[in-house]
């Protein structure tokens, strides 16, 4: 919910942006400039696109199984009564 209404936010300051530079300086330098914005918040993306082109596919390699243990087998064993008195629960109070 939050996040829809910061990027109604952001496309309303976009679109400002965008009319009041056709407005001051043209169309083609309008376009240019978002074309650079959307440039500029996806350099990252478009760089890890460039450089999946140039090389090929790595392998997969296999994951190492994983190893389970039972609980019987765990060392250290938990106490059945808490450490804090807040979290006893006492019926008697209710």
């Amino acid at each position: 919910m939050m996040e829809q209404q910061v990027q109604r936010y952001v496309f309303g300051a976009a679109g400002a942006g965008f009319a009041l530079i056709w407005t001051t300086l043209g169309l083609r330098p309008a376009i240019l400039a978002v074309v650079g914005a959307l440039v500029a918040t996806n350099y990252r993306r478009l760089i890890g696109i460039a450089r999946g082109r140039r090389r090929r596919p790595a392998r997969s390699r296999q994951r190492p199984a994983l190893r389970v243990r039972s609980l019987g087998e765990e060392s250290d064993a938990l106490p059945m009564v808490p450490d804090e008195p807040s979290l006893i629960i006492d019926a008697s109070g209710f």
